[in-house]
Formats: C-alpha cells, structure tokens, sequence
C-alpha cells in the first residue's frame, strides 16, 4: 500500500490516469439517463404538438380581446377575464389567462410582472433540453477517450479481445452522446419558436385590450 501511495505520488500521471479511467461507469451511467431523458422530452414534444394543432388564431385572439375589454369598460373586469379564458390554445397562452386572478388581474404592473415571471418559467422549461445539447456531446467524448487508454495498452500488450471491448465503448458512447444532443437541439428549437409565438400573443392581447380602452 506504502509503495502503492510513494509510486503515485512521484508519478503524477497514474494519478490522472486512475482518475480518467474510474470516471467511465459514471460518464455511461449518466449518458443512459441523459438518453432516457431526451427520449421523453421528446415524446412529451410530440404531445405539445398534437394538443397545439390548428388551434392558434389571430381572429380570435381580436374578437375575444374586444368582447373582454367590452365587459371591462362596464367595470365586469371578471367577466371579461372570463373571456380572456376562452383563448385555449395549447401553450402558455392558456397558462397565462388561467393563471389571471382578483379584480385588479388587469392592472398594468402586475400584468408586467406576471408576464415576467411566465418568461422566467418558460426559461426554466427550455434549460431542460438545452443542457442536453452541451451534455450529451461532452459525455460522448468522454466515453471515447477514457476507455482509448486501456485500448492502447491492450494493442501493446497483443491483447486483441481488450483492445476491440473498449474501441467498442468508445465508438458507442460517441453515437449516444451525438444522439442525445441531437435530440435536445430539435427540441429546443422547435420549443422555443412556439414560446415565442406564446409570448407574442399575450403580448398582442394585452395591447389589443389596452387599444380598446383608451
């Protein structure tokens, strides 16, 4: 053990060395999970499509936004949030109106600050697959490197059977890890057009109803 501790230390490279290589098992534990979980941002995708499916209209958006601010220049500000719900998009749309509560839900500042905080949430949902776009192809490369080192001693020892099991690692990590940021770059482009077509509506709606009341 002494003489194990004394070789390390005056030969820093095993260090790194034993370090790099105990890293494999937990780089192709977490590559299997980052994996897993790009596969269900995609398939909760594939839901988020299907439910937005031809239910975004800009007449509707004006008609609902006049008859809403028609309740609320009669002073029915419930009533005209009511309609305001009647917008059921599949999107943060439906999310924002839901949300919407008290008498005062149409006052300037806080509408401001609701609509600010909606975009700090939509932040936090696009983080999720936005990681996976650096992490995926990060993991991949580190699951090609570790396992190369053991392959070139196994090639210089005549150990074919050693060399091929981790040039196998290798080459496979690489695919997962390209795969998963793969994934995570469709869905979060595609995630962030529709949030962004999300927030402009809001946004219109609100300058619609404040046009309608002045």
């Amino acid at each position: 053990m002494i003489d194990a501790i004394r070789y390390m230390l005056t030969h820093p490279q095993a260090i790194i060395y034993q370090t790099a290589t105990s890293l494999l098992y937990p780089v192709l534990v977490i590559e299997v999970v980052a994996l897993i979980w790009a596969v269900f941002e995609l398939g909760t995708l594939t839901w988020e499509a299907i439910r937005r499916r031809g239910k975004r209209s800009l007449r509707l958006i004006d008609d609902v936004a006049a008859s809403a601010s028609l309740h609320m220049t009669e002073g029915k500000s419930a009533e005209g949030l009511l309609e305001l719900r009647k917008l059921r998009s599949a999107g943060w749309v439906r999310i924002f109106f839901d949300e919407a509560e008290g008498a005062d839900w149409h006052e300037r500042t806080r509408l401001l600050k609701r609509l600010t905080d909606l975009e700090s949430r939509i932040t936090k949902k696009l983080e999720r697959t936005r990681m996976l776009v650096r992490l995926g192809p990060m993991l991949g490369l580190m699951g090609t490197l570790i396992p190369i080192s053991p392959a070139l001693i196994g090639l210089a020892q005549g150990d074919v059977q050693t060399l091929s099991d981790n040039l196998v690692v290798a080459f496979s990590t690489t695919v997962v890890g390209l795969l998963v940021g793969g994934l995570g770059y469709v869905i979060s482009t595609i995630r962030d057009r529709w949030y962004g077509l999300d927030i402009s509506d809001i946004e219109y709606t609100l300058d619609r109803i404040e046009e309608h009341l002045t």
